[in-house]
């Protein structure tokens, strides 16, 4: 009898719900004391079994893992996971295969989703300076010429040289593409993952992104930094199922961040995004940082009024939240050569305390996400100026936000027309617990103290 294959995964549409938990396997359970952040302090896959509840109860229902493939033995960081050396193998500073499989089985048990980080574009580098250590692809004829990144705009560089010296695998490679195609359909088949997130999008060419696309069905995130919506499009188009948002992200850093810009910033590129992406804005991933950035709370001088706005516009606005972890503890550091942004979760400052302010309210954002089912509704702009946002979800929330901060000591007050509420509804601050009433002509009075922010829903939500 002839074997099918079957691969199981959800509808990747179905992500829209979700709310993705962002974790670096060697930062988040399990570790030791870790006095060199550029080096591994062996958090491990069995530890974060065990943290599974931590997360579910926060509100979250999927987990992003690190990548989880053995490494190479060069250069520091490998702790990231972003230096492979043999596809096959889990990591085993790590972890083992059942360690993994464990892991998935676990979060699943809880309805949590997990999806896989991974790397196509590079390997890591082995002691020799040559890629005798690359198990999966031995042979130099695998690889791209040795040559370096100089100018990030060149699309010719980016696509065949190397980043960070890492020897670059050439996808037009017989031989790599199909082996990387046929490693992707085992890899989600062994250990049952959900999805994968995919880094390094801009450094590979557009056909190996069709190709994965006819043999990955599931649901894909790729991350292609600062692109503009136009080039995330083009990645979108019959390749990835979709993309972090990436020039949300830049316009958050620059409105709410050390750089107070006009927030008139957001409401361009809220425009822009729908105009070319339509209703699949919903698919596209909000995240404040990651492994690769500042801290917010560190890009917003550690403002925890500005802090509290980011984390508010990420859960509220239209696509996906993607939350690092440790945000929820205060978490802050710079994507500096020490590492300060990957600090463990488990040290005695921060550790998984459920009662901690910031958790409790994130834990609220995600479960009114989840009541109004916030991935069906759409947003609309109510009101902008250079210190003050207000937009809608559907006839379900009203989100006021300020770039001004907690150091400005500045009460800001204005009338947001065209609310989604009726007039004389009563409607209630989750952040707060105020409530106020909407004005007859469905305006609302909206105060602002000190840099807050504000998420409005009726009374009987709460």
């Amino acid at each position: 009898m002839l074997a099918i294959l079957v691969l199981s995964y959800p509808d990747p549409k179905s992500f829209r719900k979700q709310r993705i938990y962002q974790v670096i396997t060697d930062r988040f359970a399990g570790g030791d004391d870790c006095n060199d952040k550029r080096y591994y302090c062996n958090g491990n896959l069995k530890s974060m079994a065990g943290k599974l509840d931590y997360i579910k109860n926060l509100g979250y229902t999927t987990i992003w893992i690190s990548p989880t493939v053995k490494q190479t033995e060069l250069p520091k960081e490998q702790y990231k996971g972003y230096w492979p050396s043999d596809f096959y193998k889990t990591n085993p500073k790590q972890g083992s295969d059942q360690d993994l499989k464990n892991l998935v089985t676990e979060a699943h048990k809880r309805d949590l989703l997990v999806i896989s980080d991974i790397n196509y574009n590079n390997v890591g580098q082995c002691q020799d300076g040559k890629v005798s250590c690359i198990t999966t692809f031995p042979l130099d004829a695998y690889y791209h010429e040795n040559c370096n990144i100089s100018d990030s705009s060149n699309s010719t560089q980016l696509e065949k040289c190397r980043v960070n010296m890492n020897p670059d695998l050439n996808q037009d490679h017989p031989y790599v593409l199909q082996e990387l195609l046929d490693w992707t359909i085992w890899y989600q088949k062994e250990f049952n993952f959900d999805g994968f997130r995919i880094c390094f999008v801009q450094n590979i060419g557009h056909r190996f992104w069709a190709a994965l696309k006819q043999i990955s069905p599931w649901f894909t995130i790729g991350s292609v930094q600062n692109a503009s919506y136009a080039e995330l499009k083009n990645y979108t188009n019959q390749e990835l199922y979709t993309t972090f948002n990436e020039p949300l992200f830049k316009a958050v850093y620059e409105t709410i961040g050390w750089q107070n810009k006009s927030m008139r910033q957001l409401s361009e590129v809220f425009e822009q995004a729908a105009l070319i992406f339509g209703d699949n804005v919903k698919d596209l991933g909000i995240y404040l940082d990651n492994h690769n950035t500042d801290r917010f709370l560190s890009s917003c001088g550690k403002d925890l009024m500005k802090f509290q706005t980011g984390v508010v516009l990420q859960h509220t606005w239209i696509g996906i939240p993607i939350l690092f972890y440790g945000t929820e503890q205060k978490i802050y550091g710079s994507n500096s050569y020490s590492n300060d942004n990957t600090e463990p979760l488990w040290t005695s400052w921060y550790g998984y305390n459920e009662s901690r302010d910031y958790y409790i309210m994130i834990k609220k954002l995600n479960a009114i996400r989840d009541k109004v089912k916030m991935d069906k509704i759409n947003q609309q702009e109510l009101l902008v100026t250079d210190d003050f946002y207000s937009y809608s979800r559907g006839n379900q929330v009203l989100v006021a936000l300020t770039n001004q901060g907690y150091t400005k000591q500045q009460q800001i007050r204005h009338k947001v027309p065209n609310s989604p509420f009726e007039g004389n509804t009563r409607i209630c601050d989750i952040l707060t617990d105020e409530c106020i009433n909407v004005n007859e002509d469905e305006s609302v009075d909206i105060f602002l103290s000190n840099g807050q922010a504000r998420v409005y829903i009726r009374e009987s939500l709460m």
